[in-house]
This record gives structure tokens, C-alpha cells and sequence, in this order.
């Protein structure tokens, strides 16, 4: 590992659209904090067109993001690959090399228990979980709100999910690459099996299976994390549905209990044509409300909203709305440098993002069982 200072070399493993339109614009952005050290990707164009984009020589652009965080000299390494990330943590953890972690942290608990024990082992904290709506600043201000209220009776998440392309024209991403090494993607795609096998067993349907690692993990866990950073999580999973039967993905509610016989739900609705994406979480407590909306993800600085309902001083009903402009992703990075560089702990690490798993499995089990499928591995007993 290279000696750590202020100005930290990272790499950056997975060149796709989050790299495209979010990270790799960020850290040009935060150039006082970050070094663009190395890049990671399958595809050797664009290992290439990236590297050449923002200055990375050929021998700093690599097609395995171990021997990546094994030569390139980096303080830290971005994981944006698709997939678990378990194996590719656990290398860099193990090697002293910070890492900043993109969803889902891995597809099974025995991943997660195997990077805090490298953790502890290291003695300081080496792993940041990447769901940036943690690090917005309005959800920041709902958690403080929040401390100031009583009687909670009940919180809703819904999400409207246009597609990936609808959500990113703007960003102008390179053409998808024609030249993966298909050996290697090969290989990738029989390890995320075996890891799927592990945490539902082998008997489960591929729609089952594709929900777990591309919805409640891939999508559904940023608000599950959400739930978790601001009452504690889910401690049940009382009902899980999808529908309709013949569209994928399908839509996705759950619902269950949080701490203090909160009653929860999240409702997730891909809808390919819907005209923007809409994410709302909103707070009924015994004397008012508390909703935060959240525009699109990838479009840096959109501005989030905080409403809050309460009684006015001479009665009636009173309605203010905080703003927020403040780039959740970056603030992200800024905790990742300050993890690296001072030893100071995330957010968010490897002990949420294991609890986040465990409540997708809870998830999982019921919708299985939904369908009459009897989930073996991790899942049965999560």
C-alpha cells in the first residue's frame, strides 16, 4: 500500500454508468482530495477510452481489479462492479487498501462476516457502504426532525423507477463495450451463481433468483439501508408481493415493523415509460409529517426536499420545506477520504451492509414462499 496523505490514489474498478456519469466526474471534481490512479474494467476499449479521458497511462488500466489493488499503488479502491463485491473487498481489505463499496456489499452473510473479521484484524475502518441516499444532506436534516417527534406511527417508501437509459440521457455514456473477454465474464457469472446458491439454494426458479441479487439487492436495499439508518431497520418481514405476473421486473411492496411497533412498507414500481424517476419517503407521527422526495440519482446536485406538516403556533396547519442541493455521492467520497486518511468511521460499513442483507433474505424467503418456493441456503434462517 502506498503511504497515505492528505491527497489520496484511488482506482476505480467497473467503468459503467455510475462511473460514467457519477464517480469519475466526482473525483475530478474533489481533485484536493483524490487522485485518479488506475482504472478496472473487462472491456479493453474502455479501459482505454476512460484512461485516455481522464489521464490514466496504459499501465495503470487493468482487467482485474486484484492484481489492480495488488501494483497500482492506491490508498483506495472504488468498487462500481456489477455483482457481489465479497471477494473483491476481502483481497483489498487485506492488503490495507480502503475500499468505498457500490450496492449490494455481497449476495451472502458469510461474505459480510469474513470482511469484518479482515476488518478487525486490520484494526481500523477499511470498508464504506456506497448507498448515497444515506449521505443526503435532507435526509440528514429528516434525522435530526426526527429526534425532536414523538409517537411514530408509521413510515412508506415508494419508488417509481423509469429505465437505466431514461434516467441517464443526459449523461451522454459511452456506446456499451463489444469486447468483454468472455472467458473472464464467464468465470464472474459461475462465482455470483455459486454465491446465489449459497444464499437461496439451489432449487429456487430464475426469476427468483434474478429478484434477489437485481431488485431487493440491487435497488430495493437502498431503501432498506434507509429504513435502517433512521429507525434501526426492519425487525420483521411480515408480507412481501410482486405483480404483475407476466412483466419483469415487477413490482415489489413489503411490508413489516420497525423498532417501537413502527409499521413500515416500501413499495417499488419499475415503470419503463414513467417520465422521471421518484423516490418518496414520508414519516406520520402524532403531530404531523415528515416526507423527503428524491429526484434522479445520476444527475449530480438535483435537489431533494424535505416537507414538513405540523401545527401551527395559532393553529391550523403549518407547511415548510427544506432544500437540499448538496451532492450525496459526493458526500460520500469525502467520508471515504476521511475514512482512509484519519481513520474515521463511515456511516455505514460492513456491520449495516450485512444487516441489509439479512433483511433481503427475510425479503426474499416471504416472496418465495409467495410462489410456493421454499428457499434453502442463508435465506431459510435469515
Amino acid at each position: 500500500m502506498a503511504p497515505v496523505t492528505d491527497r489520496m490514489r484511488v482506482g476505480v474498478a467497473g467503468l459503467g454508468a455510475v462511473a460514467q456519469s457519477v464517480h469519475l466526474p466526482l473525483i475530478s471534481r474533489r481533485w484536493d482530495l483524490f487522485e485518479l490512479a488506475a482504472v478496472c474494467d473487462l472491456s479493453s476499449s474502455l479501459r482505454d477510452a476512460v484512461g485516455g479521458q481522464y489521464g490514466v497511462g496504459p499501465e495503470q488500466r487493468y482487467d482485474d481489479v486484484d492484481r489492480m489493488v495488488a501494483e497500482a499503488g492506491v490508498d483506495g479502491v472504488l468498487l462500481l462492479t456489477s455483482g457481489s463485491h465479497g471477494d473483491a473487498a476481502l483481497n483489498a481489505i487485506s492488503r490495507g487498501v480502503g475500499v468505498f463499496c457500490e450496492k449490494p456489499l455481497s449476495f451472502t452473510v458469510e461474505e459480510a462476516d469474513r470482511l469484518a473479521a479482515a476488518e478487525a484484524a486490520l484494526g481500523r475502518p477499511a470498508l464504506l457502504l456506497g448507498y448515497m441516499k444515506e449521505y443526503d444532506e435532507a435526509v440528514w436534516r429528516l434525522r435530526e426532525r426526527l429526534a425532536g417527534v414523538g409517537g411514530v406511527r408509521a413510515v412508506d417508501v415508494t419508488v417509481l423507477h423509469p429505465t437505466g437509459e431514461a434516467q441517464l440521457a443526459f449523461a451522454n455514456l459511452r456506446p456499451a463495450p463489444t469486447d468483454v473477454d468472455t472467458t473472464a465474464l464467464g468465470a464472474v457469472r459461475s462465482e455470483q451463481a455459486r454465491l446465489l446458491d449459497q444464499a437461496l439454494g439451489g432449487d429456487v426458479t430464475e426469476r427468483t433468483r434474478d429478484l434477489y441479487a437485481n431488485v431487493v439487492l440491487g435497488s430495493l436495499v437502498h431503501d432498506t439501508s434507509l429504513l435502517r439508518a433512521l429507525f434501526g431497520g426492519l425487525v420483521s418481514v411480515e408480507d412481501a408481493r410482486t405483480w404483475p405476473d407476466d412483466a419483469y421486473p415487477p413490482s415489489v411492496e413489503v411490508t413489516g415493523e420497525l423498532p417501537g411497533s413502527v409499521r413500515a412498507r416500501m413499495s417499488w414500481h419499475f415503470l419503463p415509460d414513467y417520465p422521471a424517476y421518484r423516490e418518496t419517503l414520508t414519516v406520520h407521527h402524532a403531530s404531523g409529517s415528515l416526507s423527503v422526495t428524491f429526484g434522479t440519482p445520476y444527475l449530480l446536485n438535483s435537489p431533494t426536499t424535505l416537507e414538513i406538516v405540523e401545527s401551527g403556533s395559532g393553529g391550523g396547519e403549518l407547511r415548510s420545506t427544506y432544500t437540499s442541493t448538496g451532492e450525496s455521492f459526493e458526500n460520500e467520497l469525502v467520508d471515504f477520504h476521511r475514512m482512509v486518511t484519519a481513520g474515521e468511521a463511515p456511516r455505514a460499513g460492513v456491520a449495516e451492509g450485512r444487516a441489509d442483507i439479512v433483511t433481503s433474505q427475510r425479503i426474499i424467503r416471504v416472496l418465495g414462499e409467495r410462489h410456493a418456493e421454499k428457499l434453502q441456503g442463508e435465506a431459510a434462517t435469515a
